[in-house]
């Protein structure tokens, strides 16, 4: 299914990752003519998609009805708790453990009082570790690229992306001012499960709009940029005086 993200796919960072070479160990330059938006799950080579995200496209797009809106409902339950209700977040997951141990334990009594076996031969469920080392690699990988594109902002390697980063920060902390951290949560957690679909229904009319919207943010972008001096600029100035 198509997703409105792939209209954001020419939004790339001005300030390339510095990758050393394996031959020279020389640092590659960067394409300031590109926007500052930085891809860092991007990867050279196309790999499989993951089980995991797999699994949460299928819950968003309501693939199975009855997945999704018991996730949605258990996800609604646990913000009014947790909100509206009172309860902590410790104070609801101690409380939701006890009552699965208290579940489990005599669900199993029931079974050796009948003679029959659990499920599963109660053997406990086990952590694939080649996965879970994959995993860890590729997360470690995407950090590593984060903590370099922001080092790279704070050397100033491109000073219109630190002014665009900048301004981002100034927009969230506008959106903090106004609510917590946790309601932006709950908005998203909403969003999630109303904009793809949303998005499905009406994907004519949403494309027409981003296009413009990205057609309108790239031309501010290049007014911008205009007017900033270039270093080459200055010093071919210099030499025709």
């Amino acid at each position: 299914s198509p997703s409105p993200w792939r209209h954001f796919a020419g939004f790339r960072s001005s300030v390339a990752m510095v990758e050393k070479d394996a031959s020279n160990g020389d640092a590659k330059g960067t394409d300031e003519s590109e926007p500052f938006y930085a891809d860092y799950t991007a990867s050279k080579t196309k790999s499989s998609q993951p089980a995991a995200v797999k699994m949460v496209e299928e819950i968003i797009y309501w693939k199975d009805p009855k997945v999704s809106a018991g996730v949605l409902v258990s996800g609604l339950a646990w913000f009014y708790f947790t909100t509206l209700g009172g309860y902590t977040i410790i104070s609801l997951l101690s409380l939701l453990a006890g009552v699965h141990l208290a579940a489990s334990v005599f669900y199993h009594s029931v079974l050796t009082f009948r003679g029959q076996e659990a499920p599963g031969g109660g053997k406990a469920p086990q952590i694939d570790i080649d996965a879970a080392k994959k995993a860890a690699e590729g997360a470690a990988s995407q950090v590593n690229a984060a903590l370099q594109w922001y080092w790279s902002l704070l050397g100033a390697a491109n000073l219109m992306a630190a002014v665009y980063v900048a301004g981002v920060l100034l927009v969230t902390w506008c959106l903090g001012s106004w609510f917590d951290a946790y309601t932006y949560l709950f908005i998203a957690f909403v969003s999630a499960f109303s904009l793809p679909v949303a998005y499905q229904t009406n994907q004519a009319l949403c494309d027409d709009a981003l296009d413009k919207v990205k057609a309108q943010f790239n031309h501010a972008v290049g007014m911008v940029q205009a007017k900033i001096p270039r270093a080459g600029k200055a010093a071919d100035g210099k030499k025709d005086s």
